[in-house]
This record gives structure tokens, sequence and C-alpha cells, in this order.
């Protein structure tokens, strides 16, 4: 299985749109532009086609824990795919899930005291 395989394998699982993988890629330590990112999702058939070296896949996945979980430095931020999958909640209007979530916010914070 190729380096691209793996990141297209990797971007359909987690519905990642371009705008996200090009931000995971700069997170790495890489800046592609969009059609660079396209080539690299092409299939290598495809004329655009753009292989995905070692270096730049391994850039990808570090860039996608740092994505995922956010920077080590800042542990108190929400890390970004919980962002994303409350924010997917609340526009296809999940309110059954936001009220759980909300619940669930508000024990954590009487068990720790600082919400009221």
């Amino acid at each position: 299985m190729t380096n691209n395989s793996i990141l297209k394998k990797i971007t359909i699982a987690n519905n990642l749109k371009h705008f996200e993988i090009k931000e995971i890629f700069e997170l790495g330590g890489f800046e592609f532009s969009s059609s660079q990112i396209k080539a690299f999702m092409a299939g290598s058939q495809n004329k655009n086609y753009e292989k995905l070296s070692d270096e730049q896949f391994e850039a990808f996945l570090n860039g996608f824990i740092i994505y995922s979980r956010g920077p080590v430095d800042e542990p108190t931020l929400l890390p970004r795919t919980i962002e994303n999958y409350i924010i997917g909640l609340i526009e296809s209007g999940n309110d059954g899930a936001i009220d759980e979530i909300r619940c669930l916010i508000e024990d954590a914070g009487d068990e720790i005291g600082t919400i009221d």
C-alpha cells in the first residue's frame, strides 16, 4: 500500500476536507497548495498524480496527531476533532446529543467544583 493510498483512507475515514488536510500538513511542517493536495489524493492513473514521499507522509501523521489532540503545551484546549464533532451535532440539529454533552459538562464541573 502506498503513502498516497493510506493518506486517502485516513482522510476518508475521518471525513477531512482539503483545507483540513492542508492545515494538517502545515502542522507537520509542510506547506502545500490545494492543487498539490488534490494531486496526492488523485489515483495513480491520473495525469496530475503526485507521489507522497515518506518524509511528507510522516509530516502528515505528526500534524494529524496535533490536529486531533491539540498541541502538547496547551492541554487545556479542546481537541479539534471533538470540537468539530460538537459543531457537526449543532449544525445537524441533534438537540438530544447536545443536551447530553451539556449535562456531562455540568456533572464534570460539579465534580471539580469550578462550574456552578
